[in-house]
């Protein structure tokens, strides 16, 4: 499985630097963006390679998946720990029930012994 996960890894940046290399000269152009606001003069970006816009957009848009999935991480560790608190009491009340029909199986049989005693 490792090295399915390597080959795999390799190909993705494979195909990455392939698509920069035959793109070279559109990522290294320079341009601005300007946003045009309902109020007040339009906003404009300093002129940076394009791969820079790119990069930054990727980088927010990963840092707003991992924020959202945050939370479900946090709800999982909490059930993660809730589930294996409930699987110790659980295996405590076993080894407590164990025990008794023990006790019980060994007061039973010598019970039964006794009326052979007696005969």
């Amino acid at each position: 499985m490792k090295k399915l996960k390597i080959a795999l890894w390799l190909i993705i940046i494979g195909f990455t630097v392939i698509l920069f290399l035959s793109n070279t000269d559109y990522f290294l152009a320079k341009q601005g963006l300007q946003m045009n606001l309902l109020f007040g003069e339009p906003f404009h970006t300093a002129e940076m390679p394009n791969v820079i816009f790119f990069l930054i957009f990727f980088m927010a848009g990963f840092l707003v998946s991992y924020f959202i999935s945050l939370s479900n991480r946090f709800k999982s560790k909490k059930t993660i720990k809730n589930l294996n608190a409930a699987a110790t009491s659980q295996l405590e009340e076993i080894a407590a029930l164990k025990k008794e029909v023990e006790s019980l199986q060994g007061g039973s049989s010598d019970h039964k012994a006794e009326p052979g005693e007696n005969n």
